[in-house]
């Protein structure tokens, strides 16, 4: 790749309905990934529609209003593409990826998802079933069942504190008309931006969505309430299972915040990667966890730092007294230099191999301009990561790593 393949070329138009388009072009390719972000996720359900978001991602494919279900499977798939979807806690995404000449047929199905869904009654009954089954498949994985309890510790009563999948009952419930109140509701105009990266001409991609999404409704903005600091709290959970699995973590400022690039570079030396401190202390060192990890989870407002281990039931506490002392050690000195040098490295070069793909360079463009109102530049977050300080790790770790702070959950063996 030369060095204007691996920049790319932005560019971005609003249409007068609001909806914004933003495109990175590659000339040199022949395919392109585009889609639709739309700013809708579980963090704007009420208790009552929890799970309706995700619902409403699987259900758009069981028909739309013209399309049935396997037209819209074979749409993309007869010509070499590809198409699919995801739900989180403060976005909906549908995406494909096609070959440069069948750009228009990306842009038909998945505005047909979008602003044509048919929500048939039949179809509704079967992806209950389906998430239902999906629910009981989360219950069997202890990472997602711990982090979802971690979250209702640290939002509290906020929406953020709700699974992305929902609940039992709220999924019961859902009906034909509450499906189609959510989307008139929430997948309007305003909210939606069209992303894409690759073979990609913005001004033809401007004409064939203004056409295709010309009858989407307008709305407002999502107004969330950002959630209020909870109290730390423990909870211990018994489950019929052979090991234990431990999740701690605080509350830490979101997407937007000026401290967000060195808030990566901390998470990254602690627990991101087999080099990682807590990989090496807890599970090289020591054998006292099979896995061990810190994350960094953001949001626009908000966002959760943390981490988890797992572990036969006798190393559990060794582990936990392991990672707190890592804690502590950071809190009070921060990070060395070389630390930093090192967590610098390997972040800006996972930014660069993403760049080799283009579904990363379209889910990049797209969370940006979703959640920020603006595309950062590849050679911005570079310079973002490689300005972080020593004494801005520092500040940061003393705030943020404090143990005594952090709200845990623990499931063990019944």
């Amino acid at each position: 790749m030369s060095q204007s393949d691996i920049t790319g070329s932005y560019r971005k138009t609003a249409l007068e309905s609001g909806l914004r388009i933003v495109t990175e072009s590659i000339p040199s390719l022949r395919s392109v990934s585009i889609g639709v972000w739309i700013n809708v996720g579980s963090r704007d359900e009420s208790a009552e529609e929890s799970g309706i978001s995700h619902f409403v991602e699987h259900a758009v494919f069981k028909g739309t209003a013209s399309r049935k279900t396997h037209h819209i499977a074979q749409y993309l798939e007869t010509v070499g593409g590809y198409l699919n979807a995801f739900t989180t806690k403060d976005a909906t995404c549908y995406y494909a990826r096609i070959l440069e000449r069948h750009i228009q047929r990306a842009v038909n199905i998945l505005a047909d998802l979008v602003v044509h869904p048919a929500f048939r009654e039949k179809e509704i009954g079967k992806e209950k079933n389906v998430i239902l089954d999906e629910m009981r498949g989360i219950e069997d994985d202890q990472e997602d069942v711990i982090n979802d309890h971690l979250d209702g510790l640290l939002f509290g009563k906020n929406p953020l504190s709700q699974p992305v999948i929902g609940t039992k009952q709220a999924i019961e419930d859902i009906t034909q008309r509450s499906l189609f109140e959510f989307t008139r509701q929430h997948y309007t105009s305003d909210r939606i931006v069209i992303a894409a990266a690759g073979a990609v001409d913005h001004d033809e991609l401007v004409r064939l969505v203004s056409a295709a999404f010309e009858g989407i409704p307008s709305g407002d903005a999502p107004k969330r309430r950002k959630p209020r600091t909870q109290k730390p709290k423990q909870v211990v959970l018994r489950k019929p299972i052979q090991q234990s699995h431990i999740m701690m973590g605080t509350t830490v400022p979101g997407t937007r915040s000026s401290a967000s690039s060195a808030l990566h570079v901390i998470n990254t030396a602690l627990g991101e990667g087999m080099s990682s401190r807590l990989f090496q202390r807890v599970r090289e060192r020591f054998g006292y966890a099979y896995n061990v990890y810190s994350y960094l989870t953001q949001f626009e407002d908000t966002g959760v730092f943390g981490v988890y281990a797992g572990s036969e039931n006798g190393s559990m506490d060794r582990a936990h007294g392991l990672i707190r002392k890592e804690l502590e050690t950071i809190r009070a000195k921060g990070l060395s230099s070389r630390e930093i040098r090192r967590a610098k490295e390997q972040l800006i070069g996972g930014l660069i191999i993403g760049l080799e793909s283009m579904d990363s360079r379209m889910h990049r463009i797209g969370k940006d301009e979703l959640h920020i109102g603006e595309v950062a530049s590849i050679d911005s977050l570079i310079d973002r990561v490689s300005s972080v300080t020593v004494d801005e790790v520092r500040q940061l770790c003393a705030r943020f790593c404090d143990p005594a702070q952090y709200s845990e959950v623990r499931i063990l063996p019944a």
